[in-house]
Formats: C-alpha cells, sequence, structure tokens
C-alpha cells in the first residue's frame, strides 16, 4: 500500500502525510492539522483510490518546527520510509518529492538539496524545486537513490526574485524528537541495489492487446522522429511527440506535441495540451491519433526497500556489545 496519502478534513484533501513506522504512525506539516484538531480526519493512499483510512491526531506535534505525527487506525503492515539527516547530502544533490496536490489527484517533482537556513534560532532544510504545490505541505522530500526522507515540506517562497522556487523543509531531527522511543534517524542513507521493475507498452485493438515495447528502462520517447524509442508510423501522429520517464519513484508523462494526448485511468480521463505533464498509473492508457496505448508497470522503485541500511560507527558498537552479552 502506497505510504504517501492524502490527509482528508471532513471530506476535503488538504494536506500531504507518509508512514514512518510499521504501524501506521504519520509525519506531516503541523499547519495542515493545528487550525482543526477535532475536524474528522482520514488518510488515502495516493496510488490506492477509495482507500479511506481514519486518523488519529491527538499526537505530539510542534508548532515551531512545523511538524505533526498522527496514527492511522486500520490495522496494517507498512513498509515506513527511513529518516535520514539532512548532512548526508551535499548542495546540488538531486531530490525529489511527492504528495497531494490541489490542482490534481497527486503529483511529483524534482530539485536539488541546497543548504540549511536559520529564522529566529530555529534551522530549516532547504531545497530548490519548481515543483512544489498547494497540498504538498506535510510531503516527504527524499534524497533521490537512496529512498531516505531528508525533511518534510512546510512552505514555498515565491518572491519574484530572491529565493524564488526555495522549498523549506522542516528537519527530520526535530520530527524524531517527538516520539524518540518509536522513530530513529539514520545518519546515513539507506544503500541498497536498484529496482527497475517492467515496463509494457501494447497497443490497445479492440479486446486485444498487442505488444510494443518491454523493458526495464522507464525512459521512453515516442514520435515520427526515428531517434524514438517507440516510433510511431502513421501519419495521422505526426504532431505527436511524448515522454514517459521516472521522476523519484512515480512515472511521469510529458507531452511535448503540438496536437493533445488523452490519458484515461480507473478513476480519470485527461487531456493533455503541449508542456503539460502528469502521473502515469499501472494500466492507465494513452490515446493518440491513430490509437491508444496501455501501460503496464511493476516495481519502478528507487531503491530496494528490503536492504539494510548502512551502519553508523555507534550502531557497529552497539551489536558488538549485544553479541558479548549473549556470549556470557
Amino acid at each position: 500500500m502506497d505510504v504517501v496519502g492524502r490527509l482528508v478534513r471532513d471530506g476535503v484533501a488538504v494536506g500531504t502525510a507518509f508512514i514512518v513506522t510499521a504501524d501506521g504512525l504519520a509525519a506531516t506539516a503541523a499547519h495542515v492539522i493545528a487550525p482543526h484538531p477535532e475536524a474528522e480526519w482520514t488518510f488515502e493512499p495516493l496510488t490506492m483510490p477509495g482507500v479511506s483510512l481514519p486518523v488519529d491526531t491527538a499526537l505530539p506535534s510542534d508548532a515551531a518546527a512545523d511538524l505533526a505525527l498522527v496514527q492511522l487506525g486500520a490495522a496494517a503492515e507498512w513498509q515506513p520510509m527511513a529518516l535520514v539527516s539532512h548532512t548526508s547530502a551535499t548542495p546540488g544533490d538531486p531530490v525529489h518529492l511527492r504528495g497531494f496536490a490541489a490542482s490534481r489527484d497527486y503529483d511529483s517533482g524534482v530539485g536539488h538539496y541546497v543548504g540549511v537556513t536559520a529564522e529566529t534560532g530555529r534551522s530549516w532544510v532547504k531545497v530548490s524545486c519548481r515543483h512544489a504545490q498547494p497540498g504538498m505541505s506535510g510531503a516527504p522530500v527524499l534524497l533521490t537513490g537512496t529512498g531516505g526522507v531528508i525533511g518534510v515540506v512546510s512552505a514555498r517562497l515565491n518572491a519574484e526574485r530572491w529565493n524564488r522556487d526555495t522549498v523549506l523543509l522542516s528537519c527530520v531531527e526535530d520530527l524524531v524528537a517527538l516520539a524518540p522511543e518509536r522513530l530513529r534517524l539514520r545518519l546515513t542513507a539507506p544503500v541498497g541495489g536498484f529496482i527497475r521493475g517492467t515496463l509494457r507498452l501494447s497497443w490497445v485493438r479492440g479486446s486485444q492487446t498487442e505488444l510494443l515495447l518491454e523493458t526495464d528502462d522507464f525512459n521512453i520517447s515516442f514520435g515520427r522522429s526515428s531517434a524514438s524509442r517507440v516510433y510511431l508510423p502513421d501519419p495521422r501522429d505526426s504532431r505527436f511527440h511524448g515522454q514517459l520517464s521516472l521522476v523519484g519513484t512515480t512515472l511521469v508523462y510529458q507531452h511535448l506535441g503540438s496536437h493533445p494526448a488523452f490519458l484515461a485511468g480507473a478513476t480519470r480521463q485527461l487531456r493533455i495540451a503541449k508542456g503539460d505533464s502528469c502521473p502515469v498509473g499501472d494500466k492507465d492508457r494513452i490515446s493518440v491519433a491513430s490509437g491508444t496505448m496501455l501501460v503496464e508497470f511493476s516495481a519502478p522503485d528507487l531503491y530496494d526497500p528490503n536492504a539494510e541500511p548502512t551502519a553508523s560507527e555507534d550502531e557497529d558498537a552497539d551489536e558488538g556489545k549485544e553479541e558479548a552479552g549473549d556470549g556470557r
């Protein structure tokens, strides 16, 4: 089940939360919860339409750090996101985020780590990202390729010049301080093998499908150009060009042609104009002038969730003590 989801207040989606423990403890921004603690709250995993889980908001929060914890009420085994100190990153390292967006069901974005800033004695992690949108408050920002969350979206600066596209993140160190008995900070990012998964594209021919491409490379270009990975031979597609790619852990389609394309899924139908991007779900369909392509994929993850994190020197020492104790 998707560990990132919408926080819904009295039936209206207002922010993002993500799972941080296997028993359903989730993190979000305090300003999402604080004004309405008595409201009815639910959590909706981003990629699971129709799934709504009850939320208990009567948990620790820190308004100054803009962080809050909530507990999902439904019993489930979650694969929580790892919390990693921002000191794991160096300026310019790529980051990505994913969360609810007020303009659509959910969205994602990429950017890079800048550093740390401070205001009235409070430190904030600073990243540059053009794609943060209203509704993404509380979303996790990950150090790309590691699976480690280095901060929680708090605010975006939209000044005309200075700091434009800067996103301020609450520090995960402050998040751990809210529940030190349940949360653990990794000083280094988890290291694991990459899972590329499988991407299949097929033409839909009535009730049948005709395999077009099967690959473990999720960067696919479409068009009439011979340089495109998927060549469209029909002249009716002369003004259609597009690109599939992974943005963080989300498969995203960007439309580049002058004629629109159409994307249809289980719960949505979108008209995609030139320059527009949208997330693509498994078994979504992309329609061009000459026909419809079925998109199927599995495990487009950037890291192995079963990989063990790299142990710090302190952790190695603790393990040595435990082994010595077992031997007595």
